[in-house]
């Protein structure tokens, strides 16, 4: 009986990887499974029963020592790998009903959860055995995206870096909740403004660089940096920050240095504009603006980056409020949900549509302002720090879970510049754009992202910046004119 013992013995070494504890039954599953036996990258399909649950037989199924999901079969039928002898020391010794961290060297109950990152495991039991489970999300703060970043910033011309405001946060979540606009084809329905001067049109070729930040003219008039927090608000935030910086512009008017109220068109709008916190859209923005006005910041604060949601509305107009807008009369005796009394209400024309070529752009921010701009974010553009960013990394060719990871998310165009790129050595152009993660992210909240990349150029929006008051002055003077013309 004992050379039968030692022949078993044989055999059940070679089906069983080292990776399995000893207590493994030795019985086929990938050898029993019909053609084919094995899977290529990860088929959710290629399964065989495991006790209570199931193992895989695809080329995804091992992840590490203790956070797999292989057959034992696994290495020997699918990949012909006979498994050697372990030379290294074994992990320490697993109590009975209890999990460790090895990270940590902590001991944790069954049933016990810890975070890894933005994943979630937990101490369960497969057999007699503890193990953890764990979640298998994409991190933000991935290690490997970051390498892969590093490696190629040589060829692409930007620098990315971990940032604390991502710790544990999911991929598919911050596409929720750090961006924040929703795909909306009625904005290329939007009349196009044409350039008042054909000659300063085509000029725009021949400026290589523009700054609304540093020009004399804007300076001191252009809003800074803001942080939405965690609530994806892009699509209000960027249209009253542009209509800010417009309005700044009005050189006519007395303008308060405060920021308009990004809280007023979040909670106020129609429940049709918006998906809490999860995106909005621009048109509507733009349209509530125009139809409604809106109020500076310190009548209606904003907190839906730090509540987590949008709220009810809690500054409504009356029926005489709206009359006077459509009037072009300033609103006053304002009851603000803060309570603050030296508040101010603003309105404006309508916004209108910038062709989507560079041309038209640089004109617009050169003799208007800045603009409004969508573009679409992939995950490796949280992790931006300098240089000139490029929808290019091809990170998903290495590892297909990023494939087709996208959002939209609206941002302000200040400028423009021109720098050489280092693949081709040649000159490239790039935008100045501000985004809205706090000064703390990228160039002090800023990033440069090259003309056309990430579709930044097909949906750009501006507004007249005229306040009630520059209307309202407007109207008078037309009126005017009116009855002048009569009286001949």
């Amino acid at each position: 009986m004992k050379p039968v013992i030692v022949v078993l013995g044989l055999l059940f070494t070679i089906v069983v990887n080292a990776r399995y504890s000893e207590w493994e039954e030795v019985r086929p599953y990938c050898g029993a499974r019909s053609r084919p036996q094995c899977c290529v990258n990860r088929n959710d399909e290629c399964f065989m029963p495991y006790y209570d649950s199931r193992c895989y037989c695809d080329t995804f199924c091992f992840r590490g020592y203790d956070n797999h999901d292989c057959c034992p079969d696994h290495d020997a039928i699918c990949e012909g790998i006979v498994p050697v002898p372990i030379t290294q020391p074994p992990p320490p010794p697993v109590t009975r009903g209890t999990c460790i961290d090895y990270e940590t060297q902590q001991e944790f109950q069954i049933g016990t959860s810890i975070k890894r990152d933005c994943n979630v495991c937990q101490c369960t039991t497969l057999g007699y055995q503890a193990q953890w489970s764990c979640e298998e999300d994409l991190c933000v703060n991935s290690p490997d995206l970051l390498q892969h970043i590093k490696q190629q910033q040589s060829y692409t011309g930007w620098d990315g870096t971990h940032y604390d405001r991502f710790n544990g946060i999911k991929v598919k979540d911050a596409l929720k909740y750090y961006l924040g606009t929703l795909p909306d084809p009625s904005l290329r329905l939007m009349v196009e403004k044409a350039p008042d001067n054909p000659a300063d049109y085509y000029q725009m070729d021949e400026k290589d660089a523009f700054d609304a930040r540093t020009n004399e003219k804007y300076q001191n008039k252009i809003r800074g940096i803001r942080d939405q927090g965690k609530c994806g608000i892009s699509w209000a935030l960027s249209t009253v920050d542009v209509a800010s910086d417009r309005l700044s512009l009005v050189g006519n008017i007395h303008w308060a240095r405060e920021q308009l109220s990004v809280q007023n068109i979040l909670s106020c709008t129609d429940a049709e504009a918006k998906n809490g916190c999860e995106g909005g859209r621009v048109a509507f923005a733009w349209g509530f603006i125009k139809d409604n006005g809106v109020v500076t910041d310190d009548c209606y604060p904003y907190e839906s980056g730090r509540t987590g949601n949008i709220g009810d509305c809690n500054f409504r107009l009356n029926y005489e409020d709206l009359m006077s807008i459509q009037q072009h009369r300033k609103l006053t005796n304002l009851n603000c949900p803060s309570g603050s009394t030296n508040a101010q209400h603003f309105n404006f024309g309508p916004a209108y549509r910038i062709r989507n070529e560079p041309r038209s752009i640089k004109y617009e921010i050169y003799f208007r302002g800045p603009v409004q701009a969508t573009m679409l974010v992939t995950p490796d553009f949280f992790l931006y720090k300098d240089g000139i960013y490029k929808c290019q990394n091809n990170y998903d060719r290495q590892n297909p879970r990023y494939a087709n990871l996208n959002a939209y998310h609206s941002i302000r165009l200040l400028g423009w510049g021109i720098s050489t790129d280092p693949r081709t050595q040649q000159q490239e152009s790039y935008w100045i754009a501000a985004n809205s993660w706090g000064e703390g992210w990228g160039k002090n909240g800023y990033f440069h992202i090259r003309f056309g990349d990430c579709q930044v150029e097909e949906t750009v929006i501006a507004t007249y910046g005229k306040s009630t008051e520059v209307l309202r002055k407007k109207h008078k003077r037309q009126k005017r004119s009116d009855q002048e013309s009569n009286n001949i």
